[in-house]
């Protein structure tokens, strides 16, 4: 899946000769935490949080002017130093950044114009969507041999028994070296006979029932 597919675009930006409370204000009308600074060409400057104005405010029990600190420049609490993607990466590998870097957002930038961002949501939003858990069905994991050709067997049989697939999730089983986990959810709320087949098959499957859960 491709950035543009899941970005918020245009996006909301700030202006590098506005000020922090100009930004305070608009990320409270619009309920948005993520502000990107511009220039006038729409060149991205930098990034503002509104954990970054939250840290600049003096405290209420000090004797410094809040007033003050909001006429600053939005330009001299900003993040300069962004993490920045493209509309045709893919979203995989921004994810990578997301979790490594630990990030909020990243803006998109395409001919050095920022035309877009995306956030933590944006990221959570596609991963339930990739799951296919939003939609009606049922999912079970199996457990199969980190082979070539091994999920052949184990989609001949929802092809078998007319089960259309959602989703597949494939990842590393820990536990037991030269095997992966398959999370299939599919198009059927009842998957006795797709579990029985895949057992039959030489397969093992969990469920939430039989897992305990």
């Amino acid at each position: 899946m491709l950035v543009e597919r899941i970005m918020t675009s245009p996006c909301l930006t700030i202006n590098e000769e506005r000020t922090i409370e100009q930004a305070l204000e608009l990320m409270a009308s619009q309920d948005i935490r993520h502000l990107p600074v511009v220039d006038n060409d729409m060149k991205l400057l930098g990034i503002v949080t509104d954990r970054d104005i939250n840290l600049a405010l003096p405290s209420i029990l000090g004797t410094e002017d809040p007033a003050a600190h909001l006429a600053m420049p939005v330009t001299r609490i900003m993040h300069k130093n962004v993490t920045t993607c493209h509309p045709l990466d893919f979203v995989e590998d921004i994810a990578v950044d997301f979790y490594e870097l630990k990030l909020g957002s990243i803006p998109v930038i395409r001919n050095k114009q920022c035309i877009g961002i995306v956030t933590q949501k944006d990221m959570l939003n596609t991963f339930l969507e990739l799951t296919g858990v939003t939609i009606p069905g049922s999912a079970i994991e199996v457990a199969v041999p980190d082979q070539a050709g091994i999920m052949h067997e184990v989609t001949r049989v929802f092809n078998t028994n007319k089960v259309s697939i959602e989703s597949i999730l494939v990842y590393r089983d820990r536990a037991n070296p030269g095997y992966k986990l398959v999370l299939i959810r599919m198009q059927s709320i009842n998957p006795t006979k797709i579990i029985n087949d895949l057992e039959n098959s030489g397969f093992t499957v969990r469920t939430p029932q039989n897992s305990g859960l």
